[in-house]
């Protein structure tokens, strides 16, 4: 009897052990490993654009972080604007990047939506950091 609890408890931890490798297609947090390939190769042209120090290509940088934390958040929160899908994913991120990904996303709005606004260089790049920071928190490479 002994031998058989035993080994459903080693069956029980070799099944848990292989659970993350199965193939299911999603990664810990949901997100699908075709969304995952998708924002991986969107941060490769993102660091490519961080190189250029030019506005247009900074605010375009900055406009493809804010959408590629969306496109995650999609996958794995609810809302029908992005400020919503952060606020129903608050607990899948620590409170200071909670935090930063708001400021990012804050500036890319203020950039869209406000005439006039024109961030600096400085503030380009801290809020394409700050969105990358929420993007790695949900484990996807960036």
């Amino acid at each position: 009897m002994l031998q058989k609890i035993f080994g459903a408890i080693i069956d029980l931890l070799i099944y848990l052990i292989k659970l993350p490798f199965s193939g299911t297609g999603k990664s810990n947090y949901g997100i699908s490993s075709e969304t995952v390939t998708l924002i991986e190769k969107e941060w490769v042209s993102i660091n490519t654009d961080l190189k250029n120090h030019s506005p247009a290509v900074l605010k375009s940088a900055l406009i493809k972080a804010d959408k590629s934390l969306d496109n995650l958040l999609k996958e794995i929160t609810s809302g029908n604007t992005m400020g919503e899908r952060m606020i129903s994913g608050k607990n899948k991120f620590s409170p200071e990047v909670y935090s930063a990904i708001w400021s990012g996303h804050k500036v890319r709005n203020s950039m869209v939506h406000d005439s006039g606004f024109e961030p600096s260089y400085v503030v380009l790049v801290k809020a394409i950091e700050d969105l990358r920071k929420g993007v790695r928190e949900l484990g996807v490479k960036a």
